[in-house]
């Protein structure tokens, strides 16, 4: 019996590598799947200058205090999901080691490093009628007077928890969704952006 284990995207059955090589033509809304990245959720006393240091130094970018926010390095980016909670989505290559690097530099501290990554997948939206898409079924205000780049919100898509961020100001947003509601998610984003043409892109 081989004991081999083949990592695959949640939504390896949509084919999505093979409709991107179909090009984007007028397509409204673009998505593409940033599979099988490092997904760290990281727990930690902020007020403590100890964990904010040494996490900081870790990761290579100042630990998000500020509600909301996201920082961004060194292949590393870090979310804010909580006063003493965060996400790091970094290369899958490397976040077994870099839990074992937090795990090392804040030892003694009262923290969690939790290597999530084989329950999430991140999704790329761009497109002229992204942000319409998002508004038929997310609660969060995406107009850039309320949500803009830099910032980042958990929040729901079609009923779907969904962490999201605004990449740029065309807007491309990226979402963090989990694995159990990907599918889900993908099926309704077929249904939804319909009228504006859905294509992906690699």
């Amino acid at each position: 019996m081989s004991n081999t284990v083949v990592a695959e995207s949640p939504l390896v059955r949509f084919k999505l590598n093979e409709r991107a090589a179909k090009g984007t033509g007028n397509a409204g809304v673009i998505v593409n799947e940033r599979a099988l990245l490092g997904h760290v959720n990281l727990r930690g006393d902020a007020q403590d200058p100890r964990f904010v240091s040494a996490a900081s130094q870790v990761l290579g970018v100042d630990v998000p205090t500020a509600a909301n926010t996201v920082h961004e390095a060194q292949g590393n980016t870090v979310y804010w999901l909580g006063p003493n909670e965060w996400l790091i989505v970094t290369t899958g290559e490397r976040a077994t080691a870099l839990v074992g690097e937090l795990r090392k530099a804040l030892a003694g501290l009262f923290v969690a490093v939790t290597e999530v990554s084989g329950g999430q997948t991140v999704l790329v939206f761009r497109g002229r009628s992204a942000r319409a898409l998002f508004t038929k079924e997310c609660p969060l205000d995406l107009h850039p007077r309320s949500f803009r780049v830099g910032q980042c919100a958990q929040t729901h898509l079609a009923k779907a928890p969904i962490l999201i961020r605004q990449l740029d100001g065309e807007p491309t947003y990226e979402i963090v969704v989990r694995r159990s509601f990907s599918d889900y998610l993908w099926l309704w984003l077929e249904s939804a952006a319909a009228e504006y043409g859905l294509a992906m892109s690699k």
